[in-house]
């Protein structure tokens, strides 16, 4: 999100990377649970400085048009922008993190069937919700080595920091610009993770996603389809004082061609992702516009702060 259509968007990256290298040097000076505070008052001045305000409100209105009044949905939106204050604080002392025990403050379900999978490799794919960073450290510290392929940010700076970061916590990171025959290799031997619920910058499958067309990354159901591997749904959702990360298989109706499986399975996969969403709707990234390469769907929203 641009700050501000006044600054460049190289001079934006470098107050994007000292913000954070500053944050990061104090967020190691102070208890981790005053750091994810600072988070929760972070994202309530994101809400009341109205960032992304309108593309949230509007997303909430797609998704829960029926279900929630406008008064509900601005309350929604207000927990929203707390949560995700929280998780980007969380992931400044992702090492941290990994260091608790995890029977304190984690529960697991689902691990043995990732354990009882059938090939070495497999994907696990998951979406913008919950505390999503935290599958950095879980499997890892549970013995199974995954590579997380984490995208690219527009910032290259702040991008290579933050994987450091996952990386202190104990996960094997891929990128964009990384190869791809090597992240195809990878899923024969090992797991790989992929948060895969936002529009693909090319080369999308259409599916339903809360009753509308919506464009779909076609990777990850494609390495699993190509590799005769198993493809696991991960969440990690916030349960009062706790988290809960619940593994999932994917099953789907298998059809004639490639495609068709490409996009049966990434349908069924994003099916449990709205699954999740319904149940906790405050906890869901919706501040990026995930309609917008939909037919019946607008955003009229400048991105900047000011």
């Amino acid at each position: 999100m641009r700050i501000s259509k006044r600054i460049s968007l190289q001079s934006q990256f470098r107050i994007e990377q000292a913000l954070f290298k500053g944050l990061y040097g104090c967020c190691r000076l102070i208890p981790a649970n005053w750091v994810l505070a600072i988070g929760v008052h972070i994202g309530t001045l994101a809400w009341k400085l109205k960032a992304r305000k309108n593309t949230v409100l509007k997303n909430l209105a797609l998704a829960f048009r029926e279900r929630f009044s406008e008064s509900e949905r601005e309350a929604i939106a207000l927990k929203c922008y707390q949560h995700f204050g929280r998780e980007m604080m969380r992931v400044l002392i992702l090492d941290q993190e990994a260091r608790r025990p995890m029977e304190s403050w984690i529960d697991i379900e689902g691990l043995e069937l990732l354990r009882n999978r059938g090939q070495q490799g497999g994907i696990l794919v998951g979406g913008h919700i919950g505390c999503w960073e935290i599958a950095n450290f879980v499997l890892p510290k549970l013995g199974e080595r995954v590579t997380v392929f984490t995208g690219a940010h527009a910032n290259k700076r702040a991008d290579r920091w933050l994987n450091e970061i996952r990386s202190r916590a104990g996960t094997i990171t891929a990128g964009a610009a990384d190869d791809r025959t090597e992240l195809f290799e990878t899923a024969k031997k090992e797991l790989v993770a992929i948060v895969g619920d936002q529009s693909p910058p090319k080369a999308p499958v259409m599916i339903h996603f809360f009753g509308r067309p919506t464009d779909a990354a076609q990777g990850p159901a494609l390495l699993a389809l190509l590799n005769k591997v198993d493809f696991f749904y991960f969440s990690c959702l916030k349960t009062g004082d706790r988290v809960k990360v619940r593994i999932q298989k994917v099953i789907f109706e298998p059809g004639e061609t490639r495609r068709e499986n490409i996009k049966r399975l990434t349908q069924a996969y994003f099916s449990i992702l709205e699954a999740d969403i319904n149940a906790y709707p405050e906890q869901y990234l919706w501040m990026h516009k995930r309609w917008k390469n939909s037919p019946d769907v607008d955003y009229r929203e400048v991105d900047a702060l000011f």
